[in-house]
């Protein structure tokens, strides 16, 4: 049987674990299934067996390593500290766990994902297949369509006198494809700040979802490439999506400037307040993404700066933490699992009079905007800074 790579350390961070289980009622598959191989506890004891040589590296044991969404939801309640993640990405990495997807090559290259989303979008949803991951892609370019371009490489200065640095701002894959206008909003929002705004063309996909899959290789080659992309000149990185926010951070060695998501860069920044703002006298749902929540500790960031909009209501949905079912492209290799995970979400939005949903990760916001479009739902679904740059004062 395959056996772990002498370099890593996993017997080391598995030992952390006391067994407990505080994590058991916090893990969403968990909850699903009462199955104790889809906990975290039970997973780490698959993978421990498996380092001590008393299980195989096999399909079944793979398949439970598979499901879990790597919300890390478990390492917020767990007193030992185990770092959950670290394990369970080394373990999939040494059982060579990772697979080439036609999601997966997409991503990789923004631009054959940027024409797929745009051939997608240009055919009825009618004339799809009714079947696979191919419809589901297609449901989710109607779902989340962006009808602008994302902005082009280059150096955007402030329009302000008080200049106060430059910061690159990390496009991402399908951020730069079905959310183009909380990009530019993102844009916007730095140059009015003080910032000028530096856009690599050589920035490539973050590689989250290659890490998740185990694949190393392409990890590396893709840090290497968006360590490059960047000058360490710059005061900040600045990106708008979590998963991939969560992911830049995690690199070693980091990014040549340090990195921020956007939200917590506008609040750390402190250059905004509510004389920035015109009035909105609206209701919006706000959805914290799991990585937000989780990675972060930022639950509080898009809140915040929402609350600097004069007569705008925010009301908070779905429960901390939890994971909405999207998880990359979990949402597309375990579907059933995805949609069970997302349904309260929707049932929420659907007892709600609000007509905008709000969410800073963009695999949730695709996630959640095609399962409303399934119900026929008219709902707006847009990043936080978008509702902050439609109000800002010229």
């Amino acid at each position: 049987m395959d056996q772990p790579e002498p370099h890593t350390n996993l017997k080391l961070e598995l030992d952390r674990c006391v067994k407990c289980g505080m994590c058991l009622p916090e893990c969403p598959t968990y909850r699903l299934t009462t199955d104790e191989n889809e906990s975290p506890r039970g997973r780490l004891a698959l993978i421990e067996g498996w380092v001590d040589g008393r299980l195989p590296a096999d399909d079944r044991l793979k398949a439970h390593l598979d499901t879990c969404l790597t919300c890390r939801r478990c390492e917020r309640v767990c007193p030992s500290q185990v770092r959950y993640g670290l394990i369970i990405d080394q373990a999939r990495a040494n059982m060579r766990q990772f697979s080439s997807t036609l999601l997966d090559a997409l991503v990789r290259k923004p631009n054959y994902l940027r024409v797929g989303t745009k051939f997608a979008q240009a055919l009825p949803l009618a004339t799809s297949t009714p079947f696979g991951k191919l419809h589901l892609m297609h449901q989710m370019a109607h779902a989340l369509p962006s009808a602008v371009a994302p902005p082009a490489p280059g150096e955007y200065p402030t329009p302000t006198t008080q200049a106060r640095g430059r910061v690159g701002l990390f496009l991402g894959c399908a951020t730069s494809v079905q959310q183009t206008r909380a990009l530019y909003a993102a844009l916007r929002l730095l140059q009015y700040t003080g910032y000028t705004v530096i856009i690599s063309g050589n920035a490539t996909c973050c590689g989250a979802m290659a890490q998740h899959h185990g694949d190393t290789k392409t990890v590396k080659r893709l840090a290497d490439t968006n360590r490059q992309a960047f000058d360490k000149s710059l005061d900040a990185v600045v990106s708008i999506a979590s998963g991939c926010g969560t992911h830049l951070d995690g690199l070693n060695p980091g990014l040549p400037a340090p990195h921020y998501d956007i939200c917590d860069f506008l609040l750390t920044k402190d250059h905004l307040n509510t004389r920035h703002f015109k009035p909105f006298p609206h209701k919006v749902l706000l959805h914290t993404p799991c990585t937000v929540e989780n990675l972060y500790r930022g639950a509080h960031w898009a809140g915040n700066l929402l609350a600097m909009i004069p007569e705008l209501v925010i009301e908070s949905i779905g429960e901390p933490g939890q994971c909405c079912g999207s998880a990359g492209d979990y949402m597309f290799r375990h579907r059933e699992t995805a949609i069970h995970l997302r349904q309260p979400i929707l049932e929420y939005i659907k007892s709600s009079n609000a007509d905008t949903l709000l969410t800073s990760n963009i695999g949730c916001a695709l996630h959640i905007a095609q399962g409303l479009m399934e119900q026929g739902r008219r709902i707006d679904v847009l990043h936080p800074i978008e509702i902050l740059y439609r109000q800002l004062k010229d």
